[in-house]
């Protein structure tokens, strides 16, 4: 990386920038051209929308109907309202990508601090890839679904056997078999816009997190550093010019001032979260009642299953990863404490001082600025999903 211009073109933001292009939601592209790209993906996203509530209001017969056209709305739903609230914080998701560029370019001094950010750049890169292909295996399913579901029910209606062919349940009012093959281009494009969003979405949040992490860890470097070449002759009281660990010291304060500005992150991530997280817990919920319903039917069951566990595992991450920079953002308090603070001058100590009482107020990325993303809070989400569903089991 010796472009600044260029940095969005190496292999550590290759995907997102890809996905974010194709979705129209990245920011350094020309407004026509996201226009044309945001445009066509979200009225894929949003127009299925209308076909499953004329499914759900006309066609639905029983508790299974509703609940497998319930579920894929409020997937489509979550799908897109994430694009509409990233394209409405586009100035932010610009101010992060910003900070990204002056932290590779201006902030990094050393080989060791530009080993230690490429470290957890790449590890995002491989977070990034894991989700590509988690989504796009999830994508397969949901266009091979029908497939299968044709095969194995050869002896139902032509009606039934038409809406079987498709990956959602639908209702256009019109005749099924005439006009099967355009509304399933419909369904199939909805399918790939809903994957190629949530992919955009999700894995900037991903490299935001990454980012953010690596640059407390070049803090937590510099900072365990700091006293270490100086022996037992050192001067409290040293003039500023020649005190070089009050100087890597200022330096620490200034980078960790820059990272704390996550708070951009939270602020544009908050209130995806609150809509994503509530919706997929229903969601789950759903699924756990189909689960409970098709029990005895090993062929209907393999669908909700696979979507309850999908969404978990969707659920799972974005948790995850908020533990990520909580763990990264109190590490410079825990650095000062193992370092030779005690072999540096009294104006240094103070810095640690300063740095030390910003860590007490961690960075935190929260749902709606209600609930605080973490392991800890996914294990109540998750307890919440798995209590309702041992309830449903115990009635039926």
């Amino acid at each position: 990386m010796t472009d600044q211009k260029d940095i969005w073109k190496t292999r550590y933001y290759l995907i997102p920038r890809t996905y974010m292009i194709l979705s129209g939601l990245w920011p350094y592209h020309r407004f026509c051209d996201r226009c044309i790209h945001f445009i066509s993906i979200f009225t894929f996203c949003f127009s299925i929308l209308i076909s499953q509530l004329l499914y759900l209001i006309i066609d639905s017969m029983n508790i299974n109907d509703v609940i497998d056209s319930a579920t894929s709305m409020i997937i489509s739903i979550i799908f897109s309202f994430k694009m509409i609230v990233l394209l409405f914080n586009n100035k932010r998701v610009m101010s992060c990508l910003k900070v990204i560029e002056e932290d590779w370019f201006t902030n990094i001094e050393t080989n060791a601090e530009k080993i230690i950010l490429q470290r957890h750049t790449e590890y995002g890169q491989y977070l990034n890839y894991f989700f590509l292909v988690f989504m796009h295996l999830v994508q397969v399913f949901y266009l091979l679904k029908p497939v299968v579901l044709t095969l194995l029910e050869a002896d139902i209606m032509n009606s039934t056997k038409s809406l079987s062919k498709l990956p959602f349940f639908v209702e256009y009012s019109v005749d099924v078999e005439r006009y099967l093959y355009p509304i399933m281009i419909h369904c199939y494009l909805a399918v790939f816009a809903h994957v190629f969003s949530t992919i955009a979405v999700d894995i900037l949040y991903y490299t935001l997190i990454q980012h953010a992490c690596g640059m407390f860890s070049i803090i937590v470097y510099v900072l365990e550093e700091i006293g270490k070449n100086i022996n037992a002759n050192f001067h409290l009281k040293l003039n500023k010019t020649t005190d070089n660990d009050y100087k890597k010291a200022l330096n620490c304060l200034r980078e960790h001032l820059q990272v704390i500005k996550c708070n951009e992150i939270e602020s544009t991530f908050t209130n995806v979260f609150l809509i994503s997280i509530n919706l997929n817990v229903i969601c789950g919920n759903m699924c756990g009642i189909q689960i409970i319903l098709k029990l005895g039917n090993a062929e209907d069951i393999t669908a909700s299953l696979a979507i309850y566990v999908a969404q978990l595992i969707h659920i799972f991450l974005q948790f995850w990863q908020a533990q990520f920079l909580l763990d990264y953002s109190i590490a410079p308090w825990e650095a000062i404490c193992r370092g030779n603070w005690y072999y540096t001058s009294n104006r240094c100590r103070k810095l640690f001082l300063l740095i030390m009482s910003r860590t007490m107020s961690p960075c935190r990325i929260t749902a709606g600025k209600i609930i605080n993303l973490s392991i800890e809070s996914f294990a109540a989400v998750l307890k919440t999903i798995m209590s309702c569903f041992i309830m449903l089991r115990s009635v039926q």
